[in-house]
């Protein structure tokens, strides 16, 4: 699967974006809103290899590499995926050097239309966390609207739902 929007190529998880993956992934700076520190090579292959099972089972939803269509640069990554309750949900990831030029709103604006198209989903829910603004910023401009408070443990995670 791969699709296009205006400056971004995606393409669905293969073996072959681990290095990508892991690049993202094993950064603190990027993964401190998300599984709260960066991921060592275990970890990382862990949740990839978690990741490629949930999207086998999903020929329409699941990760997503993304990199920019001019250039070829990867800039992280994308997720439709089933969610608890009956939800699905909607994430993405960028690399540092990409924040800032409007990544963030293109991808999760795409995920948005591509889950319109694919007619079974609902709504989308997207799990943030409370001091990460800037995603929360991206979210409410594509008109998520804040739907429930979650503990996890020590932290607390914001869930912002979209009805499609």
């Amino acid at each position: 699967m791969q699709f296009y929007s205006e400056r971004l190529r995606y393409e669905k998880f293969t073996p072959d974006h681990f290095e990508d993956y892991f690049r993202l992934v094993s950064r603190q700076d990027v993964m401190v809103h998300i599984s709260g520190t960066g991921l060592d090579i275990e970890g990382a292959r862990k949740r990839f290899e978690r990741s490629l099972r949930a999207d086998g089972q999903h020929s329409n939803m699941g990760f997503v590499a993304v990199y920019e269509r001019i250039g070829d640069r990867y800039v992280g990554l994308g997720k439709i995926v089933p969610f608890e309750d009956g939800f699905t949900e909607i994430g993405y990831a960028l690399l540092p050097e990409f924040w800032g030029k409007g990544y963030a709103s293109e991808i999760t604006g795409t995920l948005i239309a591509y889950a319109r198209r694919c007619g079974s989903v609902e709504s989308l829910v997207a799990l943030v966390a409370p001091e990460n603004q800037a995603s929360i910023n991206v979210l409410t401009k594509q008109q998520f609207r804040f739907f429930r408070e979650v503990p996890e443990g020590d932290v607390v995670r914001h869930d912002y739902i979209l009805d499609l």
